[in-house]
């Protein structure tokens, strides 16, 4: 394994191995904090001083938000696509939320497997949540530093987990 592929190899266990933990609070496991209470300021309440606390994407924010968040903007892009589907995210399945944590997981999954393909997986990913913090909720930038830093991480080892054109020429010659 050159440069190359222990830099590919570092970058997919950080910073991308904070996906297998967003998919594990997707699927409510109570593991690496997921089980942690919902902290106020994540649903834009104010935190009481004497308690307080710091959103973690937990499991009972992810809820929050993809109840009075992710639905709105995900419903609002398939009726503006022409699609007939709604989108549900509620006690007790949460389907928006299992839906994403399932794509985390398969594109986390296939990083390791087909690289190229797994990292596609989730550069689109984060690109939806780029675009869905900026327009749906009118976040700047320097707000949203982990999206953009999982954006172009995932971004990187698509460009540069195939193989060369030389490397593949080489191969059929």
């Amino acid at each position: 394994m050159g440069a190359k592929g222990v830099f590919l190899f570092l970058i997919k266990i950080v910073p991308l191995a904070l996906f297998v933990r967003s998919a594990m609070c997707k699927f409510d496991l109570p593991y690496l904090g997921c089980d942690s209470p919902l902290c106020p300021s994540a649903i834009g309440k104010d935190v009481d001083p004497k308690n307080p606390c710091t959103p973690t994407a937990n499991t009972a924010e992810q809820k929050a938000w993809c109840e009075h968040a992710w639905v709105p903007w995900a419903n609002g892009l398939v009726k503006q696509a022409g699609i007939d589907h709604e989108f549900k995210c509620t006690a007790p399945d949460f389907e928006l939320m299992k839906i994403v944590g399932a794509i985390e997981a398969a594109g986390y999954v296939l990083l390791w497997v087909f690289p190229q393909l797994g990292a596609f997986i989730l550069t689109a990913t984060m690109a939806g949540a780029v675009h869905f913090h900026m327009v749906q909720l009118g976040d700047k930038p320097e707000a949203i530093v982990i999206q953009f830093v999982l954006l172009g991480a995932s971004a990187i080892v698509l460009l540069f987990s195939g193989e060369s054109a030389s490397a593949a020429k080489a191969k059929t010659a």
